[in-house]
């Protein structure tokens, strides 16, 4: 690729696309769903092996007592579990919308604002070194271009 102007160098650390950063979120969305099936799998095979070694034809009173207690201590230990990842989960969604909404939403609105009105505006400052500052920048790039066409037009 050749070297771009609008095109800033990533510095060490910086975390300069927006699409690493949904597919962080992706990936540890799809590891709380992982470690929820694991958990599952456990506290089934726990049940099914209570239920493996008993006889029914000599079901006591002591294994039907044992077998209630596991599964409601299985169906307990689930729901907490899945509660936790509910709770996980929702404040991780609401800390994405806010950063979706402050990152992507708010500069990308500014930027239809400028274009709407044909740049006779001032371009917004896009503070982040993502996509969007380098589509702004190059939108401002592109005006530029137009404006100096249409003076010489005009000359």
């Amino acid at each position: 690729m050749a070297n771009n102007s609008i095109f800033r160098d990533e510095l060490p650390g910086e975390k300069k696309s927006i699409i690493n950063l949904l597919m962080t979120g992706y990936i540890v969305v799809i590891s709380c769903l992982g470690y929820a099936a694991f958990f599952l799998y456990v506290q089934l095979g726990q049940v099914e092996r209570i239920v493996g070694t008993m006889n029914t034809e000599t079901l006591e009173p002591k294994q039907l007592e044992l077998l209630k207690d596991r599964v409601t201590r299985s169906a307990g230990q689930l729901k907490n579990e899945m509660l936790g990842m509910a709770v996980f989960g929702t404040i991780i969604c609401v800390i994405g919308g806010l950063y979706t909404i402050s990152m992507v939403i708010r500069p990308l609105k500014k930027l239809v604002q400028f274009a709407e009105e044909d740049g006779k505006t001032e371009l917004p400052e896009i503070k982040s070194n993502t996509e969007l500052k380098q589509l702004a920048t190059a939108i401002a790039v592109l005006t530029e271009k137009l404006n100096q066409e249409k003076s010489k037009e005009i000359t």
